[in-house]
């Protein structure tokens, strides 16, 4: 399976090329150069495997929660590249898309997702692999660090830099981890096994519907 990934939703963006398990990845370090450091990099990697766009299997794309410009960078590129060619496209949340990044680095089996939202709030979510697959455990959320909850039982993970923005509300809930990844961000390879999922069963996203989810309004951004 050919497919390309993008994912923006932090301070540090990615780009990823998987052919057949194969995975090639760039990183981009300078948020306000995503949008053309990622049409650039696209084209890097798919003249590296001798590709053209046309010959993806799919995109797929981090569909937030996650900055807000980032998120939509992401789905207007994803949402080009399709109108453009055709190409399937595939959102795939970023929390989860976290979650797999930590199980890849680190073992993780059970993860309390928190990532800053600023205002004084965090995205958060928890996930519990099932068959070697990441699946939530209640929806995805935005409140204030102290209203975030702790996954049930032992051991769990805290991953997202929430925890480093919110050292002291999330205090309590970090001493009942079992580790704490902080440092951890959302990585385009890491969107690729649920995108993979998705496409065995059938469920891709037209352009139109390859929207951002930022749990937030726009116009709460603008204050």
């Amino acid at each position: 399976m050919k497919l390309l990934g993008v994912e923006t939703s932090s301070a540090v963006g990615s780009i990823a090329l998987a052919i057949e398990g194969e995975v090639l990845e760039r990183q981009i370090e300078t948020p306000r150069e995503q949008a053309e450091l990622l049409l650039e990099l696209t084209d890097e990697l798919l003249a590296t495997a001798g590709l053209e766009l046309r010959d993806l299997d799919a995109v797929t794309f981090g569909r937030g929660p996650g900055s807000f410009t980032g998120l939509r960078v992401a789905a207007a590129i994803a949402q080009g590249f399709a109108l453009a060619t055709g190409v399937r496209l595939v959102p795939v949340s970023s929390l989860l898309c976290l979650a797999e990044h930590a199980h890849r680095s680190h073992g993780v089996e059970r993860a309390l997702v928190v990532v800053d939202a600023r205002m004084s709030e965090v995205y958060w979510a928890q996930y519990a692999r099932e068959r070697d697959v990441p699946a939530a455990v209640g929806p995805e959320r935005l409140s204030s660090p102290a209203a975030v909850v702790a996954p049930d039982g032992a051991p769990w993970t805290g991953v997202g830099d929430g925890f480093s923005a919110y050292p002291e509300a999330l205090a309590g809930i970090a001493a009942t981890a079992d580790r704490v990844l902080a440092d951890l961000r959302p990585a385009a390879r890491d969107l690729f096994p649920t995108a993979e999922r998705a496409l065995a069963a059938g469920l891709v996203t037209s352009p139109a519907e390859a929207l951002p989810v930022y749990l937030r309004d726009d116009d709460a951004w603008r204050r």
